[in-house]
């Protein structure tokens, strides 16, 4: 190995430990900044993503961090640490299925990984308590759509001289009918939520996308300077 390539591997391990001194400190954004540059010098490095993609985890960004997650699986598939990584940006986004997947793909790559596995009943317990909040929702909406129903119904027989509903069967039918507004508040809410995760996963407005606006505004009017005809005259001359 020639004495650059030497220099060269020495820097990349040294803002890597810079990196890692910055994360044991807390010191997130600077972790990033060590991590970064040691990319810019080695991009083919997974470990440098799978460090990123922790230190962008504490800061809550979700985004960010999933793509070094992805990247350091794309570079070493078969290393479980790019999985884990994967797995934990999931779950910190509230995509529990998805976790899940991720984990256990890390456990067939370590099967006596004991923090995988401890990941995994967590992972499932927190899906399980939340299927199970969802029903308490529904269950009580219902209810509450129900006795509202019911409250209704007795106000408009008991307090006004000519109620609206006075066959039993339009005052059930009535009761039942807010029951179902109520099933259909909870199942809303729950949707609501569904949607909510994995919002943090999107990328941000102002990261990876250029700002074309003022371009696409003077485009017009350059293309107006010419006519068809003389747009075609220039082409041909080779002038656009």
């Amino acid at each position: 190995m020639d004495e650059s390539k030497k220099t060269h591997i020495s820097q990349v391990e040294e803002l890597k430990t810079k990196g890692n001194d910055c994360v044991k400190d807390g010191k997130y954004i600077e972790a990033v900044l060590h991590y970064t540059q040691a990319i810019k010098m080695d991009s083919n490095n997974y470990i440098l993503y799978s460090n990123r993609s922790y230190a962008f985890l504490k800061m809550d960004q979700h985004y960010l961090s999933l793509q070094d997650a992805n990247e350091t699986v794309r570079l070493q598939p078969q290393w479980a640490k790019g999985y884990f990584r994967r797995a934990e940006v999931e779950a910190a986004s509230g995509l529990h299925d998805e976790a899940i997947i991720s984990y256990t793909r890390a456990l067939q790559l370590e099967p006596h990984n004991p923090k995988l596995i401890e990941c995994i009943k967590t992972i499932t317990d927190a899906h399980k308590k939340k299927m199970k909040n969802n029903q308490n929702i529904i269950w009580i909406c219902s209810c509450l759509g129900l006795a509202v129903g019911i409250a209704v119904v007795i106000l408009d027989y008991t307090l006004t001289s000519s109620p609206t509903l006075t066959h039993p069967f339009s005052m059930v039918a009535f009761s039942i009918a807010l029951s179902g507004i109520g099933w259909a508040v909870g199942k809303a809410a729950i949707l609501m939520n569904s949607l909510n995760a994995g919002k943090s996963l999107q990328p941000p407005e102002d990261l990876g996308f250029n700002d074309n606006s003022k371009e696409e505004e003077t485009m017009p009017e350059k293309k107006m300077k010419y006519s068809k005809a003389q747009a075609r005259q220039r082409y041909k001359q080779g002038k656009l």
